[in-house]
């Protein structure tokens, strides 16, 4: 589902990523892992051909530089942290569809999905941080992509809110779709994670088996 093939990347006179390389198979689930500044949250970007790199990324057989808007369209993304203004939860997704191209009226649906058909007509700003992050996956689900990245989704959460998102992302797992997720977290790697792989400023290490890799990094923070 996704390729990534030698894939560099320089930013000012920084090398960010040294020729990485791998592949997700459709329906699995990979996290990446690694230190502050190894290269996970580029990677996502990279996927979602943000980032001027240099080798070769498919998504679902499009080619995510030659062919952004194709590529793009079958992935919802997930930041760390995202920013809401005034506007109601369904006034943000009608919005966000609008924006997008797609059908406004997925905003309910979507915001049932997620646990928040109930307060759909309540201020996003207002809401706690576990909503927020569950309302900025309803604006990611609009589309029904296929395949999901995750930047370090429960890094701003309290551990209700951890609880409660891993619970929903392991749902969506569970429907079939693929998954990339950069986390630090052993609980959300562990439950997550079909299979762990490790960046070490830039560089891929050799791929080991499960959740292995964590004692490696016992400070991690975001890259």
């Amino acid at each position: 589902m996704i390729d990534i093939k030698e894939v560099s990347l320089d930013l000012g006179e920084r090398r960010v990523l040294e020729s990485v390389s791998f592949h997700v198979a459709l329906g699995e689930s990979v996290a990446l892992v690694g230190p502050n500044g190894s290269g996970k949250t580029s990677v996502l970007r990279c996927i979602l051909g943000l980032l001027p790199y240099s080798g070769k990324i498919t998504v679902g057989g499009h080619d995510a530089f030659c062919e952004p808007v194709a590529a793009r369209t079958l992935i919802g993304y997930l930041p760390q942290r995202s920013a809401f203004g005034d506007s109601t939860a369904v006034e943000t997704l009608r919005f966000t569809a609008r924006l997008r191209g797609l059908d406004p009226g997925r905003s309910l649906a979507a915001l049932e999905r997620v646990g928040l058909a109930a307060v759909a007509h309540q201020r996003a700003r207002t809401f706690s941080g576990g909503m927020q992050q569950r309302l900025a996956l309803a604006a990611a689900l609009l589309s029904s992509p296929k395949i999901l990245l995750f930047d370090e989704p429960t890094a701003s959460l309290d551990r209700a809110g951890q609880k409660s998102f891993l619970a929903l992302a392991a749902s969506l797992r569970g429907e079939g779709r693929t998954l990339v997720l950069a986390s630090h977290r052993a609980e959300e790697i562990d439950q997550l994670a079909d299979r762990v792989l490790e960046l070490d400023f830039g560089h891929l290490l050799p791929e080991r088996a499960g959740s292995a890799v964590l004692p490696l990094f016992p400070q991690r923070a975001q890259s």
